[in-house]
């Protein structure tokens, strides 16, 4: 039903070779493969990573976890590609929202009976989403526990020491 990160990934690498190499090029590039729901069948897809620690299976978490591995060995080729690359280049991989998936799978993993007893703290970790900064040259590795995403292109734009206005 949705393009694969795979794919996604293939069709950004054949447009940045056939790029014009006179100016830098840059892309934002959404993926759709886990952007759910998590119901879907499909004849090419298979489904083999699965919540083992938990009290029941929960269908749509399983299929959202097969999804992460394969967006996982998908991002992992693209970096393969882009670490052989002659241009400084940087990548920024990072998601806008967690995945839709039953409440009782998020509510067991947190260690809550019902979403309605989380902490503050509980809630604001289920608002939260990872990223990465990579790049095929040094760059100064950190460790950013929470940065909302309206920063996220600054700090991408400083990484690569690119001169921000005021």
């Amino acid at each position: 039903q949705y393009v694969s990160d795979k794919y996604n990934y293939e069709v950004l690498i054949d447009n940045f070779e056939k790029r014009n190499k006179s100016v830098p090029y840059f892309a934002f590039n959404v993926t759709m493969q886990n952007h759910g729901g998590y119901t879907t069948i499909a004849s090419n897809f298979t489904e083999d990573v699965y919540a083992t620690s938990v009290s029941t299976k929960y269908i749509k978490a399983d299929q959202y976890l097969s999804l992460v591995k394969k967006s996982d060995d998908a991002f992992k080729g693209l970096i393969k590609y882009f670490s052989k690359v002659k241009e400084p280049t940087i990548i920024c991989m990072f998601g806008d929202h967690q995945p839709s998936v039953e409440n009782e799978f998020v509510a067991e993993v947190i260690g809550v009976d019902s979403l309605s007893d989380l902490t503050p703290e509980q809630e604001q970790s289920r608002h939260c989403t990872p990223f990465i900064i990579w790049a095929n040259y040094d760059i100064e590795e950190k460790e950013i526990e929470r940065l909302s995403s309206n920063y996220l292109s600054s700090l991408v734009l400083e990484t690569a020491g690119v001169k921000l206005t005021e």
